[in-house]
């Protein structure tokens, strides 16, 4: 349901009001198991509903985001789907990786018998958290809530109104540009997808050796809050651009990174520790 409604916000221009829905959908999914535990509800029919439950909201409407977002970076978002050129249809339909990537993900991770301390490639949800960004990114951080290309003259026009700086000026031209949003769709669909082992907050106990790496991305999310706190600071030359929002998807690069570094280094060390637990 929130799912549903999250697209339905997202055809009337609202995508900010969608993510509402989106973020109750997160809470629901992280108590889903819990209750149905408490319920002693647990049940085959309940693995495949909820598989079938985070396509829908994690994949289905991160990938209408992303169409949305090349339409509109395109210059056809107000134009008749009937008067699209086939390059424009095409372009946009790389969006569409998204939920093929979400559903063949989902799929294998219903057929998974093996248990394991980590992921096995990017988790749809925090997949979807990149794609979130975006819309909170333009809408609350630079108030670009229309649905028209930016035009260099345009941009412009806005850095001596609001007084942006050159990150600022670059993060715009970035999200105005189709391409960023189709490259995106590749990457993220290869990496759910991928073998690449992926970091989870599941803690054993609340030791730190067994721990360490979940404990990385909690300290990584309290160090981005610091970081995205000194904007509202007056540091003279030191300032700035308000760049707050960003602190999602720079917290999710950084959750890459750590996910990359824990596959190189980490993850036959976290097998071995695992293995001494069990025996």
């Amino acid at each position: 349901m929130c799912g549903f409604l999250a697209l339905v916000y997202i055809a009337r221009e609202q995508m900010v009001t969608a993510l509402f829905f989106v973020g109750a959908a997160l809470i629901l999914d992280f108590l889903d198991g819990f209750v149905a535990k408490l319920l002693n509800a647990q049940s085959e029919l309940g693995v495949q509903l909820d598989s079938l439950a985070d396509l829908i909201t994690f994949g289905l409407v991160p990938g209408f985001i992303l169409f949305q977002m090349i339409i509109i970076t395109q210059g056809f978002y107000f134009v008749e789907i009937g008067d699209w050129p086939l390059s424009v249809l095409l372009n946009a339909s790389v969006a569409g990786l998204i939920p093929m990537g979400a559903a063949y993900r989902l799929g294998k991770f219903n057929l998974k018998t093996e248990k394991t301390s980590h992921f096995q490639g990017l988790p749809t949800p925090a997949m979807s958290m990149v794609i979130f960004g975006i819309p909170l990114v333009l809408e609350a951080n630079y108030h670009l809530n229309f649905y028209h290309p930016l035009a260099d003259s345009f941009v412009g026009v806005l850095v001596a109104q609001m007084r942006w700086d050159a990150s600022d000026v670059t993060v715009v031209k970035l999200m105005g540009n189709p391409l960023t949003y189709q490259i995106l769709a590749v990457f993220l669909c290869l990496m759910m997808v991928s073998r690449i082992p992926m970091l989870s907050l599941k803690l054993k106990g609340y030791g730190w050796q067994a721990n360490k790496w979940s404990y990385g991305i909690l300290i990584w999310a309290a160090v981005c809050y610091v970081i995205f706190v000194i904007p509202y600071i007056d540091l003279g030359p030191l300032s700035y651009g308000l760049i707050d929002y960003l602190i999602l998807p720079i917290f999710m690069i950084g959750y890459f990174l750590l996910s990359f570094i824990y596959a190189t280094f980490g993850v036959s060390k976290r097998k071995r520790f695992d293995d001494e637990i069990q025996s």
